[in-house]
């Protein structure tokens, strides 16, 4: 389905990004991994086989998104999954410093990429940002985290217009659990959201599954796709 195509994955060093970086692979796609550590980057270009190539990119540092881009080159779809230390505490609570970084990490960062990808994408490519269920149903702890996912699925929806016919989508996943799962991450969910149709927390693999779904349905633009179990039925 991807073949001869060129993917980035900003945060595919590990969970949802590395779950998007294996799919598209699969798909016949040429990817591009990124992120912040390199440690971590070269851990994941192992598990790959060396099938990745792999860039160091600091989302907060606009020059360093730029130069970023300039080094890879055209490419056909980017998606961004980055996912910041998110601040749980009470609104009151909450440090300033801690919520300011990690907006900045995960608002600021995909709008910078997205804003410096436009002139490296091919006709008919496409930007796929991340948000999550909390722009839709907040839960205690979490208003940090609503603003911010609120605030990229408004962006998606204004850039969308603006930068068409270059699409521009959001997935909006639900509670995740890691690849190895976290002992004690079902409870904590099901004390934050009783109402959890499924029963259990969702797979990287299927909320990657919508990401492909995004590169490859050329008729999608301004889309939230909402990979939840249902939470916010």
């Amino acid at each position: 389905m991807l073949s001869n195509s060129k993917i980035l994955v900003v945060g595919g060093s590990s969970g949802i990004g590395f779950a998007v970086a294996q799919q598209a692979l699969n798909a016949g796609a040429e990817v591009v991994i990124a992120s912040r550590s390199l440690d971590k980057l070269q851990a994941a270009a192992k598990q790959f086989g060396g099938s990745v190539t792999v860039e160091q990119v600091d989302v907060s540092d606009e020059q360093a998104v730029i130069d970023f881009f300039a080094r890879v080159g055209p490419f056909d779809h980017l998606a961004a999954t980055i996912k910041p230390h998110l601040p749980s505490g009470k609104f009151l609570e909450n440090d300033l410093a801690v919520v300011g970084a990690a907006f900045d990490a995960k608002f600021w960062g995909q709008y910078r990429l997205a804003k410096h990808a436009v002139r490296h994408i091919r006709p008919h490519g496409s930007i796929v940002l991340t948000s999550g269920v909390a722009a839709r149903r907040s839960y205690p702890g979490y208003s940090a985290v609503s603003a911010m996912n609120a605030a990229t699925e408004a962006l998606v929806s204004a850039i969308a217009i603006e930068l068409a016919p270059l699409r521009v989508n959001t997935v909006c996943p639900g509670f995740v659990d890691a690849d190895t799962p976290i002992p004690g991450r079902v409870d904590y969910v099901k004390k934050l959201a009783p109402s959890l149709p499924l029963n259990r927390l969702g797979a990287t693999k299927e909320i990657a599954a919508a990401y492909l779904y995004l590169f490859g349905n050329a008729y999608s633009t301004g889309s939230v796709i909402v990979v939840d179990g249902g939470v916010t039925c």
